[in-house]
């Protein structure tokens, strides 16, 4: 991959049209990615940000400032991105981005998860916290800037929700998608309600979205949550895996581990279920394991019995295992699932 950092030799200039600013590396006059690195880091976020053709590359950003917060609506060719400790000590302002996939997919690495965000899917990501991640051949999303003290003057603790997949499945995640999915930049250049009444307005679809949870964190205990969320990803293949095993690792109790967990609105089993899920409707897309079949994937990410695990992916995601795969150029024998 080719990595080029920020420079100030090109300063990237928004084309402003209804209250709508617009940016293209078409208007790049030099290498269309130090563009991109250059805007991004901006008027953005600051991002270490690497791809596999600079000189191919294509992107474009439109931006409207909703009171509060700011819409970005983003299509871009493969980018793999990280956001440093250097980076964030130089943040004016600590900030929640509430990333919206369109189309393709974005795999994150952020508060001790690994997960992937698939079109029709958001998530909630603390950039005053490192995370990286990395988009498909083609993506497009929408990425909101809101202000951490803003957000918590309507979420008491939006922390809760940072790192978790919100999607279809319940009525709230539905409404606050649908919403989501409406900021076009048509609907964007003729708002006809002021922005900050329809900022609150999705903050307040957030706050049902992520829901209440019993029990808030104190810091170092959502440090230690996000080493327990990690030591769990690296080792949920292992059937064997189990609340004792994980807590001995990090050298905590047990009963502290379903604590922390408790505190966090969730289960030990909740969260292993949820991390072999994603892990498993991975690897259904990647072509690396087109030939495996669906009771082999299941295996390899923790599941013993195959049936459960079609159940509990239906559930999850709406759609059997087989019914996830892409159907050109796969070789795998079908199944029932």
């Amino acid at each position: 991959m080719g990595a080029i950092e920020s420079s100030a030799e090109q300063s990237p200039v928004a084309d402003i049209d209804g209250g709508v600013e617009s940016w293209n590396t078409r208007a790049a006059s030099g290498n269309p990615f130090l563009y991109w690195q250059d805007l991004i880091c901006r008027e953005l976020v600051e991002l270490q940000i690497e791809t596999p053709r600079p000189d191919q590359f294509e992107a474009s950003m439109l931006r409207r400032h909703l009171g509060s917060i700011s819409v970005n609506l983003i299509t871009a060719r493969a980018q793999a991105a990280a956001r440093t400790c250097e980076a964030i000590r130089r943040m004016r302002e600590p900030r929640f981005d509430l990333v919206h996939v369109r189309e393709g997919r974005v795999s994150f690495d952020h508060y001790g998860r690994r997960f992937d965000v698939q079109a029709g899917e958001c998530v909630l990501i603390d950039s005053s916290q490192t995370y990286s991640f990395q988009t498909c051949e083609q993506s497009s999303s929408a990425s909101l800037q809101i202000p951490q003290n803003w957000l918590r003057t309507l979420i008491p603790t939006p922390e809760d929700g940072v790192a978790s997949i919100i999607g279809a499945d319940t009525p709230w995640g539905n409404a606050l998608l649908a919403t989501l999915n409406a900021l076009t930049p048509r609907t964007l250049a003729a708002l006809v309600i002021p922005g900050e009444a329809l900022a609150e307005h999705i903050a307040g679809l957030l706050a049902l979205a992520i829901g209440r949870r019993a029990v808030a964190l104190t810091s170092n205990q959502q440090k230690l949550l996000q080493r327990v969320r990690k030591t769990l990803s690296a080792v949920a293949h292992d059937e064997r895996v189990s609340p004792q095993s994980v807590a001995d690792a990090i050298g905590i109790s047990k009963r502290y581990l379903h604590a922390l967990f408790a505190g966090a609105g969730t289960t030990f089993g909740d969260e292993l279920l949820e991390i072999r899920l994603l892990r498993s409707r991975r690897l259904l897309q990647e072509p690396g394991f087109r030939r495996l079949s669906v009771s082999e994937i299941a295996w390899r990410c923790g599941f013993v019995d195959s049936s459960h695990f079609a159940r509990r992916f239906r559930i999850r995601f709406g759609k059997s295992p087989t019914q996830w795969w892409p159907r050109s150029g796969r070789g795998r024998q079908q199944e029932s699932a």
